[in-house]
């Protein structure tokens, strides 16, 4: 069967967290440790769950910031502040990522992204990391209510693209989201950074640049 379709997982496969700019945002509050902000962040969406929608979105994260102005008195300009605050700007790709994109599309597969991030707005965060314009399919899991590994969320995504199992590919870096993928029939690849120049399996990749190879062999040969 060729293949059609290639998943991204997002964050660790396409993305990553430059946690400078949320830095920046606590420059004049160094009583607040960040590792405080974290666990506070961690608390709300234990207590309010995830948005499963873009407005619901803006209100889970302006609750949070009111909560943590609150919970440390700190004043109306740094509240502010914080609601100006777009976490879109801490995501950014990395440099085989869009490469990678592109040589899907070039070959003409569709791409999607299923990710388990908590929040909805998927497709800004893609834009912002400069990859938006080679997505045709984002799947967050608040959004489709159901989360890697389950196989909801690979249905989900498939069905999306409009491919079934056998004519898709997925490449994710947590090996029980790839195991969730195999579970439904996709091939699936453990995408190991540190495994770069010294192996690590037919299944693993040291990067995206990696793929290429196999997605031409799989377009000549068909999947096995």
């Amino acid at each position: 069967m060729s293949i059609h379709a290639v998943i991204f997982d997002r964050d660790g496969v396409l993305t990553y967290f430059d946690f400078a700019p949320a830095l920046e945002l606590f420059r004049d509050l160094p009583r607040i440790p960040f590792e405080a902000v974290r666990q506070h962040w961690f608390s709300w969406c234990r207590v309010t769950g995830t948005p499963r929608t873009v407005e619901a979105e803006r209100q889970f994260l302006a609750g949070f910031w009111d909560e943590l102005c609150d919970e440390w008195s700190l004043d109306a300009g740094v509240r502010e502040r914080f609601h100006r605050f777009d976490y879109t700007r801490t995501i950014r790709a990395f440099s085989d990522a869009r490469p990678t994109l592109l040589a899907v599309r070039e070959r003409g597969l569709r791409v999607g992204v299923l990710s388990n991030f908590p929040m909805a707005s998927i497709e800004a965060s893609l834009t912002a990391a400069g990859l938006g314009d080679l997505v045709d399919v984002t799947c967050a899991a608040p959004v489709i209510g159901a989360s890697k590994p389950e196989p909801a969320a690979y249905l989900h995504a498939l069905a999306a693209l409009g491919v079934s199992a056998d004519e898709c590919l997925l490449v994710d870096d947590e090996e029980a989201c790839v195991e969730g993928a195999r579970a439904v029939g996709i091939r699936a690849f453990l995408l190991d950074r540190a495994a770069s120049g010294r192996g690590g399996g037919a299944a693993t990749l040291g990067g995206l640049e990696a793929l290429s190879p196999m997605l031409d062999m799989r377009l000549h040969e068909g999947t096995p």
